[in-house]
């Protein structure tokens, strides 16, 4: 990986922790021990495990499954926060962390607004 990616990468999860911030009421930060095989992104969000992509070429499939990898590790729910250039943030989470009771088996993956992801992370939290 480049510099010029590290920083992009950087200012994306900024970018997305200060929207996060506004939007959940809680303060949002990187996991700044993430590049020494610390796991996610940010871990400041009871539950959940987060994951930032801040690139042009989507690759959602190997995203998420790292996303996944990552919060198992943890025990914690994953959640994929990704944005291309002069799009809006999206979030990929799975269909059995919004209605457990309905999706019983992990795997049905969905793709929400921001605003969207954030009312699912607030309903779980406690």
């Amino acid at each position: 990986m480049t510099k010029m990616q590290r920083t992009k990468g950087a200012a994306g999860e900024r970018e997305l922790f200060a929207l996060l911030s506004e939007q959940l009421g809680v303060t949002v930060t990187r996991n700044l021990t993430q590049t020494r095989g610390g796991g996610a992104d940010s871990l400041n969000v009871e539950g959940w495990a987060i994951e930032v992509k801040r690139q042009e070429t989507l690759s959602i499939s190997s995203w998420w499954s790292q996303t996944q990898r990552q919060a198992d590790d943890l025990s914690r729910k994953p959640i994929l926060f990704y944005r291309q250039s002069r799009k809006p943030w999206r979030a990929v989470l799975d269909l059995h962390h919004i209605a457990p009771g309905i999706f019983i088996a992990p795997g049905g993956l969905c793709e929400l607004a921001l605003s969207d992801a954030c009312t699912v992370i607030r309903e779980s939290l406690p």
